[in-house]
């Protein structure tokens, strides 16, 4: 693995920089890239655990039911917008033995730098990106990386393989890929 030094460590070999129309290098297939960055992390079932799910518009919602439907613990997802409503969704996960996924809906994919307070005052104890990888690499890699630079990152949750012919370029993010949809090639 390399560290690049304003992103996520990568598996060598990987140009993290966006291109349009580029993918993966035949050097790493998708097979491969998948046993080098692990499985994503197992979803969180304790009483008040908070999973953040960051996304654009309604991918985040969409990943966030996903996610809590499969933490197959009674989590609830709630759109938080700062650290009063996290605190909040704690609280009441703890009190009604829940675990509770957020969403954190982007207006934009720039729109991180602004809400980094927002984002790092909720200080959640897992964060997932929802990410569609029918939308071009260097917007995506872009705000997942302002995301990560506020909290780290944990994995991503993806879907829209079937809407592009490079889904494994999410792979270039270094993350561990949950896929919520048919897989590529799947």
């Amino acid at each position: 693995m390399m560290s690049q030094p304003d992103g996520p460590t990568l598996p060598a070999g990987f140009d993290p920089t966006p291109s349009s129309g580029e993918s993966l290098p035949e050097s790493a297939p998708s097979g491969d890239i998948v046993s080098h960055l692990g499985p994503p992390p197992a979803r969180l079932r304790g009483r008040g655990d908070l999973t953040l799910v960051v996304g654009l518009g309604p991918d985040a919602e969409a990943a966030a039911r996903v996610l809590a439907a499969s933490a197959d613990a009674g989590a609830e997802v709630q759109q938080l917008a700062d650290r009063r409503a996290a605190l909040a969704a704690r609280a009441d996960g703890v009190r009604r033995d829940i675990p509770v996924v957020a969403a954190f809906p982007l207006a934009a994919p720039d729109a991180v730098p602004g809400l980094a307070a927002d984002l790092a005052g909720i200080a959640p104890d897992q964060v997932w990106v929802a990410v569609d990888v029918s939308r071009t690499f260097g917007d995506t890699s872009g705000w997942v990386r302002a995301v990560d630079a506020v909290l780290a990152v944990d994995a991503v949750a993806a879907t829209g393989a079937a809407f592009t012919s490079t889904p494994d370029d999410v792979h270039r993010l270094g993350l561990p890929v949950l896929w919520l949809d048919a897989p590529p090639g799947g």
